[in-house]
């Protein structure tokens, strides 16, 4: 259900690996309307091949009631690239800009360094183009003026503009996410639950205390945004509106947005018909400036900068526009209700709603998880009394007679409860679960801790933050590791040899006792 409201955008990151089999862990994350993460299921791997990322979204897809997401952002990996346009060919798939950006010092050093023209211009470039045309133009010029016109991995970049830069991807709706920062962030939140020591048993176990955790910090921030009052000016139409729709965080963005407003400028370009065009500029730049499309009836239309359509928040362009035109309240039509106070009130299922729902799948799986609410309601109700229980039980009865006069196949859900009795009626001698193997992944880097160390599978660490991490100190006196100078045995004066020496003092004390 958290799906059906939030799943219009997912990260996927298969980075993390905490657990005792080396199991890639693949969460599938998302938004919610305080623009928290969110679950969506998550997956323990064997392996990173096209076999195993087809299975995985697959089924995953299948569990989501057979609706994929209208975006996916995912690292550069080939077979995951390929399984995703085969399962999810209509699903508009970007790659994470942070880990495109990550390899510029490590493929470009010559250029790409710290105070660098190049790096200034490439971020600049990347960050602040709202046209296609404009940034290939800049990105030619570039390349030239460097020298970089042959370098063959750029070029492989530019091939593949489309899915990472963007200004190819402002519009269509990404929550204003250009990484898969949510999943990686997801990654260190379940760090207070799982290690590498981790079993596949004990981690079903804390995962869902993990779960439990983010529904609490839902919830707490649910009733914040519901109760907390936020200062507003009276004279301030449009903060007072967002104020009375938005979610708290939400609202936060959209004020910082309007706070921009007083420093650009509106002029009036063309009128078309019932369409009038602006000119926003910036105070501080006058070559920043932006065109604002309006129809000055129904109040619909667009900003050269797309944010509306990337974020699902109106722009300070826009919002300029709207103030030079005395528009006191944000339109309907520019207010997501994925953004909307009590967007997750979904879990409070109208049963009217889900009887005539067109959708079959959906409606299947909203109709089958409200029954059993209500069914759970009835058992507890009946639970304490016999009477109360024999009337439950015949009611039951009863309603299975009629319900299989009118299904004319065995729904899914018969076929699993005849199987688990069949299972339970074999010898538990019979039953086997093995561990899993411990799987070989690839692109990452096993930390060794000495010898016959375990492998650390804590957050994996890029090949230059490993050069350039720390080696263990060796002492001066003896030679050898974890301990300097000042600490080692050797040294008459260091904190170790006196405890050997009062050691031995008491060690000689009892010999002459006894």
């Amino acid at each position: 259900m958290a799906y059906h409201y939030f799943g219009d955008v997912v990260t996927f990151d298969t980075t993390y690996r905490t657990n005792k089999y080396d199991m890639p862990f693949a969460p599938f994350t998302g938004v919610n309307h305080h623009m928290q993460s969110i679950q969506f299921g998550c997956a323990l791997l064997q392996d990173e091949t096209e076999a195993s990322f087809l299975w995985l979204f697959e089924t995953w897809l299948e569990g989501m009631g057979g609706h994929p997401p209208t975006c996916i952002i995912t690292n550069q990996d080939l077979a995951m690239k390929a399984a995703i346009a085969k399962v999810f060919p209509n699903t508009r798939h970007r790659l994470c800009i942070w880990h495109i950006m990550k390899k510029f010092v490590e493929k470009l050093s010559q250029v790409y360094y710290k105070r660098s023209k190049f790096k200034k211009d490439v971020k600049k470039y990347i960050w602040t183009t709202y046209k296609k045309e404009d940034f290939e133009e800049r990105w030619m010029e570039l390349m030239k003026e460097h020298g970089l016109e042959s370098n063959e991995w750029l070029q492989q970049l530019y091939d593949i503009r489309d899915s990472w830069v963007p200004v190819y991807n402002r519009g269509t709706f990404f929550a204003g996410m250009n990484t898969t920062g949510r999943s990686e962030g997801v990654n260190s939140f379940f760090d207070d639950f799982v290690t590498s020591t981790t079993t596949l048993k004990e981690f079903v176990v804390k995962y869902d205390q993990a779960l439990k955790r983010i529904v609490k910090r839902e919830s707490d921030e649910d009733f914040e945004s519901e109760h907390k009052f936020r200062i507003v000016n009276d004279n301030e139409f449009l903060l007072k509106h967002a104020a009375k729709v938005y979610a708290k965080n939400v609202f936060n963005k959209f004020k910082n947005e309007m706070s921009e407003v007083f420093h650009y400028k509106v002029e009036n370009a063309e009128n078309a018909n019932r369409f009038q065009s602006f000119i926003v500029k910036s105070k501080d730049d006058e070559l920043q400036k932006f065109t604002v499309t309006l129809d000055l009836q129904t109040y619909e239309g667009m900003c050269e900068c797309q944010n509306f359509e990337f974020v699902g928040i109106l722009s300070r362009h826009m919002l300029k526009v709207f103030v030079r035109l005395d528009i006191d309240a944000i339109p309907d039509h520019f207010i997501l209700p994925r953004w909307r106070q009590k967007a997750n009130k979904f879990r409070i299922i109208d049963s009217e709603g889900l009887v005539h729902d067109d959708g079959k799948e959906e409606s299947e799986s909203l109709r089958l998880s409200h029954m059993c609410q209500e069914s759970t309601k009835l058992a507890c109700l009946a639970a304490p009394s016999n009477e109360a229980y024999t009337i439950y039980i015949e009611a039951m009865n009863a309603l299975h007679e009629k319900l299989q006069k009118v299904v004319s196949h065995v729904p899914p859900i018969a076929k699993v409860c005849d199987d688990r009795d069949n299972l339970l009626s074999i010898e538990p001698s019979q039953i086997l679960l093995s561990d899993p193997n411990i799987s070989l992944t690839k692109g990452r880097k096993k930390d060794v801790k000495g010898k016959g160390a375990s492998i650390h599978s804590g957050r994996l660490k890029s090949g230059m933050e490993l050069a350039l991490s720390k080696k263990k100190r060796k002492c001066n006196l003896c030679k050898n590791l974890g301990h300097d100078k000042r600490t080692c045995p050797s040294n008459p004066m260091s904190k170790a040899s006196k405890s050997l020496e009062v050691e031995a003092q008491y060690s000689d004390s009892d010999q002459e006792l006894t």
